[in-house]
């Protein structure tokens, strides 16, 4: 039971919870799978804040108790407590967004304030912290370094705290020490656990800087604890303890049998104690696999002590791909030898005589069965998905031939990222010492060469390139000439971040490039030089000032695109559309550096961008904008600006900064939103009111930028209405994903909506349906049911359960809502923009019926490929209608089809885009 709760408490904490509409299930859906709301609340009260998860992507539980230290003391959960006392008290939620700050620019009441900036979509609410202009830097021994940002001159009086006690007060000078301050935390605050580690500006009392830390409760290095590992307290003590967990967890979560159960043991404690001195090897089996995806060559030659660690790692890891393991064995004079007796199922390879590095590989990889050939370092160790992440780089894009994985310092730190070739023929290994998750060093992205120590790519391009050229035998250089050989065949060569691999440096080889195997690496380098000249040639002067554009390949332009948060995909309709154009201009040459303004990493759907080969920048690298537009804007060709919200917050420093280009996508008229909503409360209202100081508002940045991109083109006639030049008003492409074949008329039934409820238009059309619609439907045809699906229901909408009504909840598939029911509906009564849902059945062919608020700009036309319907009567009959008649519903059905090749494809997408962008004055490829 989490501590925070306990029986007598759980039922009223969930009903506490339920109710705040600050519980956000298809978020929390990411932690695991859960039967319904109630359910997933359920695990976050009673385990979920133990493990630090988060309700909502705005409430950060872990930082609650660290900010707030009288809660934990209570014994209170972190949400409960906020949405009990905290909100209402103006307490911090997550360490960016001042709540006070934003009650006093909406005009908001106490309670609330969070909610209402979640549902109002956070278009007008600005991150309204002080901008920091201080970083923090602590290191697990425990000192805290404070440093000023480049553009402060002036001195600062600073506090500084951990865990909520005073550190130091001190002044922070740019004439002294550059204003670097240096403290060390209190040995109280050593004890292995995370602390907050924050910097407070005296004179205003604002925050500064924060940052979250572990400062290490044994200093002694790890190789002097020889012995200690399994004792309390010592196993966590190794900078891959995390890791190692993670793989515990996953590996445990996808048991088969107890003998795995056994092997996971012996991999688990080997790696805990380490290769250092190790002596005894504890026998262990590799998966037994006839016909592996994957074929791991592990060259060796002696340090067996090395090698068995390496392949112990991979046993380790948790890995979906099938694989097989060979030991490329170059004839040990050690414990290697009998490496099959100690490792089960293992493959081995061993040439007759000693044959060195490279041939020993190029021999090694005959005996591979495997689609997939990886090289893999022997002192290495692999982290949990690192073989799966190298794999389905390969596996979705058949442009790219060769893989390579970041490495890792011992420290967890990046050791290298990808690979540069400067024009003089030198390389250069990108990222060097860099924090592990440096946003500017994990993306997807082209390079000019990967590291043997753990590289990936197909066997039969292996062959077609010759293997690793012999010329550079016995070793260095291969791998960096193999990306060229795979590049000249046609094939780009990529960096894959989410493959991790730390590698122990200099133990195969040394690091005396005068000694040994190692001096080859001056001899290879003027062969590679001499080779591979007219490739190179162009790849600029080597600098660690241009590294940071150097090592993006194979790129035309650069854009930089703003947004409130990393868009969502499932959640709405907007991130659907964000992700979209972001492929869009991809597709077109473009290097895409995202920045959500909240700076939040925000999981898997940061992940999924970076996967995608975009560039996210976060939190703590980037938590400043001011920072962020004087370090980036200038080495980008465009700025591409998702909202009228974030416009208001970022396009008067872009234009004090800079003159490159403007694109504004309004994603809808919020003032056009903002007026139908309030036309229920007349003219004189305050809604309405608010409504025309928006359109001002919005109009004015329309003026200020180079195109205004709108989805529809009913939203261009409105603009065009009060704009006097509308030269630069675009129709923003939006791109369908082809669907399956849909299901038949006849497999079908009920009728189906599908909204995200923290959008108010879409409470409003489930609420006319239900109350006005359905009522009238049952009477005629208590057969026809619906069924409506979505995130954040609210709590009434129990309520609305009843014979020709299920309130479903969250979808996991869009193909449960649009392959199993017979009709789509649409009944909003309010909003402005596209509407993403329609868009939706129209991919998969499912007939819709819906009022011209949801029909606009869709090119969905009344009795030509869908019913239109905006009183009671008319849904009524268009429901029966279209139910029944088999020939309108596949007419319909094949209607959408046509639309969706004519308006919504990929490639039409994609010469809109360049048509937009060439009505800039920029052009593209």
């Amino acid at each position: 039971m989490n501590k925070f709760i306990n029986e007598d408490k759980l039922e009223n904490s969930k009903k506490i919870v339920l109710n705040s509409g600050l519980f956000d299930h298809s978020w929390y859906d990411q932690y695991g799978k859960f039967k319904g709301r109630a359910e997933a609340v359920e695990h976050y009260l009673t385990q979920g804040a133990d493990l630090n998860y988060m309700p909502v992507p705005d409430f950060d539980g872990q930082f609650y108790l660290l900010m707030y230290p009288e809660v934990s003391a209570a014994g209170i959960n972190p949400l409960v407590h906020f949405i009990s006392y905290g909100e209402a008290q103006l307490r911090m939620p997550n360490p960016y967004l001042d709540l006070n700050a934003y009650k006093a620019k909406q005009g908001l009441p106490e309670q609330g304030v969070l909610k209402h900036y979640i549902a109002s979509g956070r278009p007008e609410g600005p991150w309204s912290r002080e901008p920091s202009l201080f970083t923090i830097e602590a290191s697990n021994q425990g000192r805290v370094r404070v440093r000023p940002c480049s553009r402060s001159k002036q001195r600062e009086l600073l506090k500084i705290t951990v865990s909520d006690q005073d550190v130091a007060t001190l002044w922070s000078d740019p004439d002294i020490n550059a204003g670097e301050l240096e403290v060390w935390a209190p040995p109280a605050f050593r004890n292995g656990e995370t602390q907050l580690v924050t910097c407070t500006k005296v004179v205003s009392g604002k925050l500064a800087g924060a940052t979250l830390t572990v400062f290490d409760a044994i200093q002694t290095p790890l190789q002097y604890l020889k012995g200690s590992e399994m004792m309390p307290q010592m196993a966590r003590l190794s900078g891959r303890a995390a890791d190692r967990y993670e793989n515990l967890q996953l590996r445990l979560a996808n048991l088969s049998s107890l003998d795995e159960l056994k092997n996971i043991q012996t991999n688990h404690q080997t790696l805990l104690e380490g290769y250092r001195g190790r002596k005894a090897f504890p026998a262990f089996s590799l998966p037994k696999v006839d016909k592996p995806r994957v074929s791991i060559v592990v060259p060796a030659y002696n340090s067996f002590e090395l090698t068995y660690h390496c392949i112990t790692s991979i046993s380790f890891a948790s890995t979906i791909v099938s694989y097989e393991v060979i030991l490329a064995d170059d004839c040990s004079t050690d414990i290697t030898a009998e490496a099959e007796s100690i490792i089960g199922n293992l493959v081995v390879s061993r040439p007759k005589e000693n044959s060195r590095f490279l041939r020993n590989c190029n021999l090694a990889t005959q005996k591979a069965k495997g689609e997939f050939v990886v090289f893999l370092n022997n002192d290495t160790e692999v982290l949990s998905g690192w073989l799966d992440e190298l794999v389905e780089v390969l596996d979705n894009d058949p442009s790219i031939g060769l893989v390579g994985s970041k490495l890792l310092n011992r420290d967890g730190s990046i050791q290298e990222a990808g690979g540069v070739v400067w024009g003089n023929g030198q390389p250069w290994n990108a990222g060097r010492d860099k924090i592990r998750l440096d946003p500017e060093f994990n993306y997807l992205r082209d390079v000019d060469y990967v590291t043997g120590a753990a590289m990936c790519l197909r066997k039969d391009l292996w062959e077609t390139v010759g293997r690793f050229s012999d010329e550079f035998a016995p070793c260095y250089y291969e791998d960096t000439d193999l990306a060229f050989k795979v590049r000249a065949a046609g094939y780009r060569t990529c960096y894959v971040p989410t493959s991790e691999v730390v590698h122990f440096e200099g133990q195969s080889h040394g690091t005396d490039v005068t000694k040994g195997l190692k001096q080859y690496q001056l001899i290879n380098e003027s062969a590679f030089r001499r080779k591979w000249y007219s490739d190179y040639k162009g790849n600029g002067e080597a600098s660690f000032e241009s590294l940071h554009l150097n090592k993006d390949r194979h790129i035309e332009r650069r854009v930089i695109m703003f947004d409130n948060e990393v868009p969502q995909l499932g959640r709405d309709a907007g991130s659907y559309a964000a992700i979209q154009e972001l492929k869009l201009l991809q597709s077109l040459g473009y290097k895409v550096t995202f920045v959500p303004l909240n700076f939040a990493h925000l999981g898997k759907h940061t992940r999924r961008l970076q996967k995608m080969g975009v560039e996210v920048l976060y939190a703590p690298n980037y938590f400043d904008l001011d920072e962020l537009l004087d370090k980036r804007l200038k080495e980008m060709d465009l700025v591409y600006i998702t909202r009228f919200g974030v416009a208001e917050q970022v396009l008067d420093k872009i234009r004090s900064r800079s003159q490159v280009k403007v694109l504004f996508n309004n994603a809808d008229l919020h003032f056009l939103r903002e007026i139908r909503g309030a036309v229920a409360e007349g003219s004189e209202s305050a809604a309405m009111e608010r409504a025309l100081k928006i359109r001002e508002r919005e109009l004015a940045i329309c003026r200020n930028v180079d195109a205004v991109l709108c989805y529809s083109k009913a939203e261009h006639a409105v603009l065009e209405s009060h704009l006097c030049d509308t030269s630069n008003l675009q129709l923003t492409p939006w791109v369908l994903d082809t669907q399956p074949k849909p299901e038949s008329f006849e497999s079908r039934k009920g009728i189906t909506f599908l909204g995200g409820f923290g959008h108010t238009p879409n409470v409003e059309a489930v609420d006319f349906i239900v109350k006005d619609v359905m009522p009238q439907l049952e009477k005629i045809r208590p057969d026809i049911k619906l069924y409506v699906y979505g995130s954040n229901m609210p709590e009434v909408f129990d309520d609305y359960n009843c014979e020709n009504v299920e309130m479903v909840g969250y979808a996991k598939e869009l193909a449960d809502v649009y392959q199993q029911h017979r009709i789509f509906v649409a009944p909003l009564l309010s909003g402005a923009g596209i509407k993403g849902k329609v868009l939706d059945a129209i991919s998969y062919r499912t007939p819709c019926i819906l009022t011209d608020v949801a029909a606009e700009g869709t090119g969905l036309v009344d009795r030509v490929n869908a019913v239109i319907a905006n009183s009671v009567d008319e849904w009524v009959a268009g429901i029966i209608e279209l139910y029944d008649s088999k020939e309108a519903w596949e007419s319909y059905s094949a209607g959408s089809k046509v639309l969706h090749e004519h308006r919504y494809s990929h490639e039409h997408g994609r010469k809109q885009m360049k048509n937009i962008l060439e009505s800039v004055g920029i052009f593209a490829g």
